[in-house]
């Protein structure tokens, strides 16, 4: 067997655990959207009364996440895999708006939010997180510099994701302290610890390839 064929299957072989991955993310992803995010389009009287006010923002804010969660898996395979690239560039436009959309109206959410200013502050530092992991991204593959476009679009979607985390953790915090104290909680939790780890994987790979 020739030695580039042999490279091939063992590229191939390799996808396989980063297809599944964001495969199983693209299902939670879709999950998501459809039991949390959709209801709000369907229905007026849909979610907390006190967001009722600012309704617009809150619309802004969920319309860029979905757009933003739904094309990140297929936007991460065909950069991670280099398939499709203008199919890439072409998504990873709309991503990159997406994203801009979805933290302006997180960050009115944020400085207007009736759970307190704990609750707020995380909104705020996951809106901050959003743009700059995102803006990082853009500002890598405009330099040329690979490598740390594909890390830090990585770190992006880890960020976008936080959307079906808080879902998750939220309920988890029910018979803790009192509800603005669960909201703020799940606000830091749900980016703060998924972006650690995935900087310690992103991280802890290349100390590993080091052999001294």
């Amino acid at each position: 067997m020739s030695s580039g064929l042999v490279t091939a299957v063992a590229a191939r072989r390799a996808s396989w655990p980063l297809a599944a991955f964001l495969a199983v993310a693209g299902v939670a992803a879709i999950v998501f959207v459809a039991a949390a995010a959709i209801p709000y389009y369907l229905s007026s009287t849909y979610g907390p009364p006190e967001y009722a006010p600012r309704k617009g923002w809150l619309m802004l804010h969920i319309t860029g996440g979905i757009v933003a969660i739904l094309t990140g898996p297929v936007q991460l395979w065909l950069g991670l895999e280099a398939r499709g690239m203008t199919w890439h560039r072409r998504m990873g436009m709309a991503y990159m708006a997406a994203v801009g959309a979805g933290a302006v109206g997180g960050y009115y959410m944020a400085f207007n939010t009736d759970f307190g200013w704990l609750f707020g502050a995380s909104l705020a530092g996951l809106a901050t997180a959003w743009v700059t992991t995102t803006a990082m991204a853009f500002w890598a593959i405009k330099k040329s510099l690979v490598e740390q476009h594909k890390e830090w679009m990585i770190r992006s979607y880890v960020v976008t994701f936080a959307f079906v985390i808080f879902r998750v953790v939220q309920p988890l915090l029910q018979n803790v302290g009192t509800i603005t104290e669960q909201l703020a909680a799940a606000g830091w939790l749900c980016w703060t610890i998924p972006l650690l780890t995935t900087e310690l994987v992103l991280q802890g790979r290349k100390i590993l390839r080091v052999r001294v």
